[in-house]
This record gives structure tokens, C-alpha cells and sequence, in this order.
């Protein structure tokens, strides 16, 4: 895994590129593990298995996807998105971690502001599959 700690711009072209790289690999059908990072409920951290078709999620621990309900989950295209839009409010502190082999984020944590507590989150990916 690939961790980066620098600048922000740094942070920013490095997820860039792996998501292009990402991209490039073509991969609309897959399954992976999200486990939340942030004060919130156990239904929201998970640890939620995802299966991911056609670029959408058609279930969470094996019920389907319901928008209303699962909140906190997101495809690998959705967490790329929203690392782009975080780097870009410039967080105070932030970790981001990539997949050598297919590029996704496998470790996204963000702090936005010193001055808000429980503000904090985080996305950890594991188990990825190729479907």
C-alpha cells in the first residue's frame, strides 16, 4: 500500500492518478468490505460488505441497496469523488492509502477542522474481489 502524508496539491494529484489509473482498469463489477471511521451509530461503521455492478451497489451484507438506509456506503468511484471534494476544503490533518495492484483508496481519513470535535472520518477498504 502506498500511504501519503504530504501537501495537499501532492495528496490531490496522487489520488488523481490513481484514479485514473483506476479507471483505466475497467472494473464496473466488484465486491469489497467498508468499515466507517467516525463517531456515529454501529449501523452506520459497519463493517459493511458491498457488492458493486455495472458501477452500482446492488447489496450491503447481502440485502439489497437502499439508499435511505445505507447512508455511509459508497463505490470505489464515490470514495475518489469524495477525497477530490475533501482535499479541496483543505482539512487539517489527512491520510490516504492506494491499492498497488487496482489502485483503489484503501485507507481515506480525514479532519477538516481543529475547532469541530467527532468531525472526523474515515473509510477503510479490505476484501476486494474482481466479480
Amino acid at each position: 500500500m502506498l500511504a501519503i502524508g504530504c501537501s495537499k496539491s501532492s495528496d490531490l494529484n496522487e489520488a488523481d492518478d490513481n484514479y485514473k489509473k483506476w479507471t483505466k482498469l475497467g472494473i464496473t463489477d466488484y465486491e469489497f468490505t467498508l468499515r466507517v471511521n467516525c463517531f456515529c451509530t454501529v449501523e452506520t461503521v459497519g463493517p459493511h460488505k458491498i457488492v458493486v455492478k455495472k458501477n452500482a451497489i446492488v447489496t450491503v451484507n447481502g440485502k439489497p441497496y437502499d439508499p435511505n438506509t445505507h447512508v455511509s456506503v459508497k463505490t470505489i468511484e464515490q470514495l475518489f469523488v469524495y477525497i477530490q471534494k475533501t482535499i479541496a476544503e483543505k482539512p487539517v490533518q489527512q491520510t490516504l492509502a492506494f491499492d498497488p495492484q487496482y489502485y483503489f483508496p484503501t485507507n481515506i481519513y480525514f479532519d477538516i477542522s481543529e475547532m469541530i470535535a467527532d468531525e472526523e472520518i474515515g473509510y477503510v477498504i479490505t476484501e476486494f474481489k474482481r466479480l
